[in-house]
């Protein structure tokens, strides 16, 4: 009897290669296919179960070795997304071709193999084609094994316009001229990989000259005008090849690998092997007229992508609830080889702000495990979320920490070496960590990753004692935490009168910790170097003399600090005034990632303030922030430190944004206006200062922000003013932008992001709404995929009437693949809504604890 679940495919009959042709009509909107599929059948069947969503399958044949051909017919199933194909008697076991012809539809919301139309730099339309296959859309393409442990080999042929560029997961091999005109190119066979890697790309693009780590070529690919963007992403794309070739001792799996930037894009980037796709601005970004964090993430996205080539495509998870075997160790390993390539971006640092958005959601009632049972491919979707990069990521940081970095990296090369070409579980994992470690490693991290949540580690000084307590439980914003518990590794630091440092590790388990300190103890920081994922509440008489410390902690331990103070506001642990001390503290602060943290908590505090109450957050925000732009200038100097430029920038956009500053506002539109004539500005400053000036910009501001928008020379200038337009707050431009959102000007990929954008913005929480709710089936339709990005601002909606009506219109309209996202939105709300109700009438004297001393 067949228990398979019905989504799933049964494995009577295995393919081992494809040889796929497809013939794509972007004219008409279709392509035609031919495949050939060699086939092991493993016990005797007479119908065989594949995988195809809207494909017409004709000419189904299977061939024996000896030549012989059987016709076969062909059923659908669309609920369960398969075909069967039925054979006229029962087929032993032993080795065939499947062979079959296919015909479907290029589709338009970015899944399969979908069709995007550009303006090239000279006005001209492009046409430019391409697959996003994960997580189950290679079925959309070519009749297929459509899991992942379903590994097969590929040999592709593409069939296209002479003109025209074709890129696969291989080489090239052969390209002849057709008797119709079109050029046939031929790649050659792929190692075997699961189909949610195959990459299929047409258009008229340019190519980099192969730039070559070994014997691997390696090119970048850009729309025709945009080859110029491409030094950045050539120098990342080189070095992270080399490092991770160096790091995991195993050379780099296909014989090229080409880097995509495709104009509209779903995901941020998809780890094709050897064929790589990406937003544009992932990948081109303009060297010279940059901000940092531009150049960051198309570096990291790189470093990301790459190494999926070994996590992922390499070794692949065997379904879909493993999907954080690649992409939090991807996640985790752009941090180590963007480090090792630009030390000076202190990309650890940076990194903390990841493991704090996996934090705040997973403090949820609503969250999960990193890893859980996956059903259907809807399921699937769900997974490639801030648990499984995030949370994955830093879970994996923890863990290499505990073991050191050399020992962790000896089991990860070993668990790629035992399992290449293969799928593993996270069990496979634990094994190699194991043994190279010698430690317990699964006892200690299958509560990190299969139980949702994390700690909480209560630290308390028993004075009479001389001891530190710790004890743990689990952390949660609202309601009744469960009853879990998990092995912590903690390292405490204690200073002592003298500023003598001392360092104590141990593990925290179910019973309470005592560590034994000096009697002449100052203060104790609990998670040094704040890589363990879980979070620290001090007794009250510890708070203080920690907060005395700062200047000698790192800048990621103080935004650990910073963060779970505010949580435990959030959690109504905590007082606002409870970080009011810290804030203040920032006046002698100079690190861009702490300041990000405190921004973001600013932001929040602005978005649920009553109007009548937000001039005195402004004022405390002008008093903590302006002196530090003050001593630090709006001009950088020739060699400043890559970090003071990007502080610069989140002082200018805090001040001027949630501060209201109006002498900061004045300089931004200065600024911008001679940016507008030719000034030069420096590239960090460009986004913040569009930013302020949006927030209080009229008409004559808004026209040119749309016309700059749509004379844009570089994906990073494009998407800086598109997004600002949606914090105009005048009720005429509000409704301008939100047509501009609506209309084919704006992509398919930035259409969801930029309305959640324009209902972020507190004063267009209504109109912006409205429009969601007048249109949400077409939403759905076209982003569907991307829901999450429109109704994520859900959360920081206060006001009562507004409040119930979202949450109610979400109840009664689900989204299947984001009902999880959705219900974290919708507990967000809740905490924040609690909040404002606990400051509302009270910010004045909450704010006013910790002020500084009159003279």
């Amino acid at each position: 009897m067949d228990e398979r679940p019905p989504y799933r495919l049964p494995r009577m009959a295995v393919p081992r290669r494809y040889q796929l042709e497809i013939v794509p009509d972007a004219d008409n909107g279709v392509f035609h296919g031919s495949c050939a599929i060699a086939v092991d059948v493993l016990s005797p069947i007479q119908d065989m179960i594949l995988n195809a969503v809207q494909l017409q399958l004709t000419d189904i044949t299977l061939t024996y070795d000896n030549g012989q051909i059987l016709s076969g017919t062909v059923s659908y199933h669309p609920e369960e997304e398969q075909v069967t194909l039925h054979w006229p008697r029962t087929i032993d076991p032993g080795r065939y071709t499947v062979s079959m012809q296919f015909d479907g539809r290029l589709s338009t919301d970015l899944r399969g193999f979908y069709r995007t139309m550009v303006n090239g730099k000279d006005g001209k339309p492009i046409v430019i084609l391409s697959t996003q296959c994960e997580a189950t859309d290679a079925r959309r393409i070519f009749p297929c094994w459509d899991e992942p442990d379903f590994k097969a080999a590929f040999s592709i042929a593409l069939v296209v316009d002479p003109e025209d560029v074709a890129l696969s997961n291989a080489r090239e091999i052969h390209s002849e001229m057709m008797s119709d005109g079109k050029r046939r190119v031929v790649f050659a066979e792929t190692i075997p990989m699961s189909t949610y890697l195959v990459a299929l790309v047409v258009g008229p693009f340019e190519l980099t000259l192969p730039d070559m780590v070994g014997l691997v070529p390696i090119r970048i690919a850009a729309r025709p005008g945009f080859a110029e963007l491409t030094a950045v992403a050539r120098a990342a794309a080189t070095g992270t090849l080399q490092f991770f070739q160096d790091y995991f001792g195993i050379p780099y799996p296909a014989d090229k690998i080409d880097h995509v930037a495709i104009p509209d894009f779903e995901a941020g980037a998809m780890e094709n092997l050897g064929c790589v796709t990406y937003r544009e601005e992932a990948l081109l970004v303009d060297k010279e007229r940059s901000a940092p964090m531009e150049q960051m993430q198309v570096v990291s996205t790189i470093a990301h992508e790459t190494a999926h080539m070994w996590f992922g495509d390499l070794v692949t998870m065997r379904w879909w609830n493993g999907i954080w075997l690649n992409e939090a160790f991807a996640t985790f390993m752009q941090e180590l080889a963007t480090d090792a390539l630009h030390p000076e971006w202190d990309v650890w640092t940076t990194f903390g702000h990841g493991r704090a958005n996996a934090l705040e959601v997973d403090g949820l009632a609503s969250t999960r495990p990193i890893e859980y049972p996956v059903g259907p491919p809807l399921d699937a979707w769900g997974m490639f979320d801030v648990l499984t990069y995030q949370k994955g990521g830093s879970v994996l940081r923890m863990l290499e920490q505990y073991l050191t970095p050399e020992v962790f990296r000896h089991g990860i090369r070993q668990y790629l070496e035992l399992h290449r070409y293969g799928n593993t579980e996270t069990s496979d994992l634990w094994d190699a960590l194991e043994s190279a470690s010698g430690e317990p490693v699964r006892t200690m991290m299958d509560g990190w990753v299969f139980q949702p949540g994390y700690p909480l580690v209560l630290v308390e000084w028993d004075r009479d004692q001389q001891l530190i307590r710790l004890r743990q439980h689990q952390f949660r914003y609202q309601g009744e935490a469960d009853n879990r518990y998990w092995q912590v590794p903690v390292v405490v630091t204690i200073w002592r009168y003298g500023d003598v440092r001392e360092s104590y590790r141990t593990i925290l388990g179910l019973e309470e910790k005592s560590i034994p300190v000096p009697s002449d103890m100052a203060s104790v920081l609990v998670n040094q170097g704040a890589w363990g994922f879980y979070r620290v509440a001090y007794e009250a008489t510890l708070w203080q003399p920690l907060l005395e410390r700062l200047g000698e902690m790192t800048p990621l331990e103080r935004l650990s600090l910073a963060d779970d103070a505010w949580a435990a506001i959030l959690a109504n642990e905590a007082p606002l005034s409870h970080i009011v001390p810290l804030w203040r503290a920032m006046v002698n602060e100079r690190d861009p990632d702490v300041w990000g943290a405190v921004s973001r908590q600013a932001a929040l505090l602005d978005d649920i303030v009553e109007d009548h109450e937000r001039p005195l957050l402004q004022n405390l925000i002008r008093t903590i922030a302006g002196p530090v732009l003050q001593k630090l200038t709006w001009e950088p100097s020739p060699d400043e430190d890559v970090r003071h430029r990007r502080l610069r920038a989140i002082l200018i956009q805090l001040l001027g944004t949630h501060g209201g500053d109006p002498t900061v506002r004045m300089h931004a539109r200065e600024l911008l206006s001679a940016h507008w004539q030719g000034t030069s500005v420096p590239p960090e400053l460009l986004t913040p200062i569009v930013n302020v000036v949006a927030s209080f910009g009229g008409e004559t501001e808004w026209a040119r922000m749309y016309q700059q928008f749509r004379a844009a020379e570089t994906p990073q200038e494009e998407k800086r003013y598109l997004y600002a337009l949606a914090d105009f707050i005048e009720p005429d431009l509000v409704t301008r932008t939100l047509e501009l959102y609506q209309s084919s000007a704006v992509r398919t990929q930035d259409g969801a992001i930029a309305l959640g954008r324009a209902l972020a913005n507190r004063h267009a929480h209504r109109a912006v709404w409205n429009v969601v709710e007048d249109h949400w089936d077409e939403l759905l339709e076209k982003y569907p995929k991307m829901i999450e990005f429109i109704v994520s601002p859900v959360a920081t909606v206060v006001d009562e009437d507004l409040a119930h009506r979202m949450v109610a219109w979400l109840h009664a309209h689900p989204v299947p693949q984001s009902a999880r996202h959705i219900a974290q939105t919708i507990e967000f709300q809740e905490i924040h809504r609690a909040l404002a109700k606990r400051i509302q009438g009270q910010l004045g004297t909450l704010l006013e604890i910790g002020a500084p001393p009159q003279n």
